[in-house]
């Protein structure tokens, strides 16, 4: 069963992804291949910031890392929203989330 997640780019057009459960990785990838391609520095590994994503519209109750934690703290713009899309599994649980993609300038 196909699902679809909403990115909001950084310059505010919503775009929406399809996926299928587990075709990638993470959010990330996702991302990275149908769409956006200047994210994910560390490849993944949740060390970098730069995949970071705000929870727009939905809830997702996935537990953050404390790797995901630390490094949220040192980015621009963290709220309670905050999430590193590479730490974000392609399931059902994000099926219809909106997302908005972090940058420096907002």
């Amino acid at each position: 069963m196909p699902y679809k997640v909403h990115i909001i780019t950084n310059n505010n057009k919503c775009v929406e992804i399809p996926f299928k459960r587990y075709e990638y990785p993470n959010l990330m990838e996702l991302i990275v291949d149908t769409y956006y391609e200047d994210i994910g520095e560390c490849l993944g590994r949740g060390l970098c910031g730069t995949c970071h994503v705000k929870l727009i519209e939905g809830s997702l109750n996935d537990i953050i890392t404390v790797t995901e934690k630390e490094t949220l703290n040192q980015v621009n713009y963290f709220d309670e929203t905050s999430r590193l899309s590479c730490q974000i599994i392609l399931d059902e649980k994000i099926n219809n989330l909106t997302f908005k993609i972090i940058t420096d300038n907002k």
